[in-house]
C-alpha cells in the first residue's frame, strides 16, 4: 500500500512539473511540435507495465508439466498477437514461451520512439538481442553483418525503427499465385487483418500542410490494439520530401490500401497520446484473458511429436539448466521469427534430411526447404551537410543535450527529439530507376540468367523449383509494375557524432526485391547455439545494379529543389563516387541489413521447398504451424512489423473459424461458427478496450482526397486529467488487492 501511495504521490508531482520547453539550442530553432496530446500523469497511467506482469511469469512451473489448448513458443510480434486474440476465447488455454525478458528494466529504452535511432538496445552486446550475425559475405568483401533481432517481450517490435509501412497489393497477390490461392492470402484477404491491428491517428493540420501529405481514412483500422501515427515532431527536411519527389515527377498518397509507391510520410508505431512506441507486449499483451500464461526466461529446445503429430515443447532457462515439458492438445505455432523457427525445426527432426542426419537428429520430416528462399533487403546512406536548422546529431554526439531531450519526453512534451524517429520515404520503381528502355533490357538479362542462378544455389530439385517459382513471379508480376524497387529514406537523426559541428542528414537507399537467396542452417543439436545464417548477399549480379541506381536516385534527390536548397555538400560517399564501377566497389563496403529478412519457411507447395500451406501448417505434421514473417514467400516492398501483424491477425482467424478438415482447428464448421461468433463478440470488447487510449483526430485528414470514417464512428479522444485520475486510482485499488 506505501509503495502504491508513493506511486501515485509520484506520478502527480511529475503531472505538476510539466509544462517546460525544448531544450538545447539546436530543438529550440524552429516550433514543428504537435501539440502535447498528454501530460505526465496521463502517460503513467497508461503505460501501465503492472498489467503486463500479472500476465507474464519466469517460473518454469506454470507450464512444466502442464496441458494447454494452444503453446505458442515466441512472445514476439506475431506470437503476441495471436495469443491475444486466442484469448479472447474464455474456453481456451494458451502458453507463450519467450526467451526474453518481459522488457521492464529497460522501459525508457524501448518506449522512446527515437531511442532506436540513438543507441537503443538493439545491438551486438546488448542481453536485449539474440546477437546474430550472417556467415562472412563474399559479395560483401568478406564482412559479416550483423543482424539486430529483439529478444524480449515483444520481440523486434521493441527494438526496431517503428516504421509501419504495408507492401502492396500487386505483392500479396504475386504471393498467392505460388501456391494456386484465388482466396485465402489474396489482398482483398489479408487487407481486412492488416487494418484490424490498427488504431490510425492522423498529424496535426499544420503537420499535413506543410508536409505537403494526401491522407485517407478508410484505408486505416481505427480500433485495433497498436498505435499508428506520426511523431511529435516533425524536422524542417521532411517538408521538403514530398514536393522534392513531385519536383521529381514521383507523385504522393497514403500508400496504406495497397498502393504504397511513391513518396510519402509514413505512420509510425507510436501512442499519440503520451508520444511512447506502440508494439505488441503494450498493444496486445494487455487485452490478455486470465487463460494466457507467458513465460519469459525460458527457451524452446525441442518440438515434442508423438510420431508426425507435435504434442508439445521442450524449454529450458539456458544450455545445461533442466528441461521441461508442456503439452499442446490443440497446436503448436511458433512464432520465433526468421531465425528461430527453422531453428527449432531442424533440432526438431524437421527440415533437410542430409543436414539433420549429419548431426545425428532423427528424421521427423525431411522437408529441404526449411531454412532455405531466405532474402533480405540491403540498404546504405549518402550522407549530406546540411543548413536545415537541426539534425539528431546533438543527441548522439552530447550526452548533456541527450539527457535533456530524454527528460523532455519523459514529461511527456511533444518537443523532445526522442519523439521523433524517421518516416520519410518514397518507392521507386525500376523505369524511375533505369530508364523504360534499360529497364526492359535488364529484366531481360534477369530472365536469361534464372536458369543458372537457380542451379547454382541448391542442388535440391524442390528447393530449385522454389527458387525458380518466385524469381518467376517477382519478374513477371513486380519488377515491370509500379511497385518500388527501391525503397529511398530520409534519415534525421544524424550520422553518429561523425562529423562534428554539422547538420548531418542521410538519404538511405535499400533494394526491396532482391533475387538472392540464402539460408539459415544448425551447426549443433542445441537452439542455445546460435545457426549458420548465410544471407546470400549479392549473389545474384542483378542486385548489385539494383542498389547502383537507387545510390545514384538518392543523389538526384539531393540535388533537386527543394531539398538540394538546405545542402551544402555530401560528405559521404562524395566527388570520389560516380561511375558505376565506383558504385559497386563503394556499395559492397558498405550496404547492410535494413533488418527485413524473410521467407526461410516459405508458404509455398511442398514441391517448391516450401514448409508450410496455405493454413500456415507445417507439410507432414500434425499439429504445428508457422505464424511469422519467415513464412512470406517473397520479398515486400514494405518494413516488417505492419505485415506480420497482419499475418497474425489472419492466422486467428484459420485457426478458430475454420473447421479442422480445411485448414484450422474447429472440430466441425458448427464448431467454427460458434467459434467465429465468441470471437466477434470478444474482440468487439477488446477494441473498445485498446481504443480508449488514442487520442483525438481531427476529422479531415489531407489536404486531399481526405475520406470521412467509412464505419460512421467517432475518433477516441484523450484521457482527461479527472478520467486519467481516476484510472490511476482504480489501478491503484487493483495493486493493493494483489498486494
Amino acid at each position: 500500500m506505501v509503495a502504491s501511495l508513493d506511486l501515485l504521490l509520484g506520478v502527480l508531482a511529475a503531472a505538476a512539473a510539466v509544462a517546460v520547453g525544448p531544450l538545447g539550442a539546436q530543438a529550440s530553432a524552429v516550433d514543428n511540435a504537435q501539440p502535447v496530446a498528454g501530460t505526465a500523469l496521463e502517460r503513467r497511467a497508461d503505460r501501465d507495465w503492472r498489467l503486463r506482469k500479472r500476465a507474464t511469469t519466469t517460473d518454469a512451473a506454470q507450464l512444466a508439466g502442464q496441458t494447454f489448448d494452444y503453446v505458442i513458443v515466441g512472445g514476439g510480434t506475431a506470437g503476441l498477437a495471436l495469443a491475444s486474440r486466442l484469448s479472447e476465447n474464455s474456453s481456451l488455454s494458451i502458453a507463450v514461451i519467450e526467451a526474453g525478458t518481459d522488457g521492464s528494466a529497460v522501459e525508457d529504452e524501448v518506449l522512446a520512439p527515437a531511442m532506436a535511432y540513438f543507441g537503443g538496445i538493439a545491438n551486438a552486446d546488448s542481453a536485449y538481442d539474440w546477437q546474430y550475425s550472417t556467415e562472412a559475405q563474399a559479395n560483401l568483401d568478406g564482412r559479416e553483418v550483423f543482424w539486430p533481432r529483439g529478444k524480449m517481450l515483444g520481440g523486434s517490435s521493441a527494438v526496431n525503427g517503428l516504421y509501419m509501412i504495408r507492401h502492396s497489393s500487386i505483392e500479396q497477390d504475386s504471393w498467392a499465385s505460388l501456391n494456386n490461392d484465388s482466396s485465402v492470402w489474396t489482398w482483398d484477404t489479408l487487407f481486412p487483418y492488416l487494418k484490424k491491428s490498427e488504431t490510425w491517428t492522423p498529424p496535426s493540420d499544420y503537420h499535413i500542410q506543410e508536409a505537403s501529405m494526401v491522407l485517407d481514412e478508410s484505408l486505416h483500422g481505427l480500433d485495433g490494439p497498436v498505435h499508428y501515427s506520426y511523431p511529435g515532431l516533425f524536422y524542417n527536411s521532411t517538408y521538403e520530401w514530398i514536393p522534392t519527389f513531385a519536383a521529381l515527377g514521383v507523385d504522393t498518397r497514403d500508400p496504406a490500401g495497397g498502393e504504397n509507391f511513391g513518396a510519402f510520410i509514413a505512420t509510425s508505431a507510436i501512442n499519440p497520446s503520451n508520444w511512447t512506441r506502440s508494439y505488441s507486449a503494450n498493444g496486445y499483451l494487455v487485452n490478455y484473458g486470465t487463460n494466457l500464461v507467458v513465460l519469459t526466461g525460458h527457451q524452446a529446445t525441442k518440438i515434442v511429436f508423438d510420431g508426425t503429430t507435435a504434442t508439445g515443447v521442450e524449454f529450458s532457462a539456458g544450455a545445461g539448466n533442466e528441461t521441461f515439458t508442456v503439452s499442446a492438445s490443440q497446436e503448436v505455432v511458433l512464432s520465433t521469427g526468421v531465425i528461430g523457427s527453422p531453428q527449432l525445426l531442424q533440432v526438431s527432426g524437421v527440415g533437410p534430411s542430409d543436414l539433420l542426419e549429419g548431426l545425428g537428429i532423427t528424421v521427423v520430416k525431411d522437408l529441404p526447404g526449411v531454412g532455405m528462399h531466405l532474402a533480405d533487403h540491403l540498404s546504405g546512406a549518402i550522407t549530406l551537410n546540411t543548413s536545415f536548422p537541426f539534425s539528431g546529431d546533438p543527441v548522439e554526439a552530447n550526452a548533456t543535450y541527450a539527457a535533456e531531450q530524454l527528460a523532455l519526453w519523459k514529461a511527456g512534451d511533444a518537443n523532445s527529439l526522442y519523439t521523433s524517429p524517421n518516416d520519410a520515404v518514397a518507392y521507386i520503381n525500376l523505369t524511375t530507376l533505369f530508364g523504360n528502355d534499360a529497364a526492359q533490357t535488364f529484366m531481360d538479362e534477369l530472365e536469361a540468367n534464372k536458369t543458372a542462378q537457380v542451379q547454382a544455389y541448391s542442388t535440391n530439385s524442390a528447393v530449385q523449383a522454389g527458387y525458380d517459382a518466385t524469381y518467376s513471379a517477382e519478374l513477371r508480376d513486380v519488377y515491370p509494375s509500379a511497385v518500388g524497387q527501391a525503397e529511398i529514406l530520409l534519415s534525421n537523426t544524424g550520422s553518429y557524432g561523425g562529423y562534428p559541428g554539422a547538420v548531418t542528414v542521410q538519404i538511405q537507399a535499400a533494394i526491396q526485391h532482391p533475387l538472392s537467396r540464402g539460408s539459415v542452417k544448425i551447426n549443433s543439436t542445441s537452439t542455445f547455439d546460435k545457426p549458420m545464417v548465410d544471407a546470400g548477399y549479392l549473389t545474384h549480379p542483378g542486385d548489385v545494379q539494383v542498389l547502383r541506381q537507387a545510390f545514384k536516385y538518392a543523389r538526384t534527390v539531393s540535388q533537386t529543389p527543394p531539398f538540394s536548397e538546405y545542402v551544402l555538400n555530401e560528405l559521404s560517399p562524395g566527388d570520389a563516387v560516380s561511375t558505376d564501377e565506383e558504385w559497386e566497389a563503394w556499395i559492397r563496403k558498405v550496404v547492410s541489413t535494413e533488418y527485413h529478412p524473410a521467407s526461410s519457411c516459405s508458404q509455398m507447395p511442398e514441391s517448391f521447398g516450401g514448409v508450410v500451406d496455405t493454413s500456415l501448417r507445417v507439410y507432414g505434421i500434425s499439429n504445428l504451424r508457422i505464424v511469422d514473417a519467415s513464412i512470406i514467400p517473397i520479398s515486400l516492398s514494405a518494413h516488417a512489423t505492419a505485415p506480420v501483424y497482419g499475418i497474425a491477425e489472419r492466422a486467428y482467424d484459420l485457426l478458430l473459424t475454420t473447421p479442422r478438415g480445411e485448414g484450422g482447428s474447429a472440430s466441425s464448421t458448427q464448431d467454427a461458427a460458434a467459434q467465429s461468433s465468441s470471437s466477434s463478440s470478444s474482440s468487439s470488447s477488446s477494441a473498445a478496450r485498446s481504443s480508449s487510449t488514442a487520442s483525438g483526430s481531427p476529422s479531415t485528414t489531407g489536404t486531399s482526397n481526405a475520406a470521412t470514417k467509412s464505419d460512421g464512428t467517432s475518433a477516441a479522444t484523450s484521457l482527461s486529467p479527472v478520467s486519467t485520475l481516476a484510472t490511476l486510482l482504480v489501478a491503484l485499488g487493483t495493486l493493493v488487492v494483489l498486494a
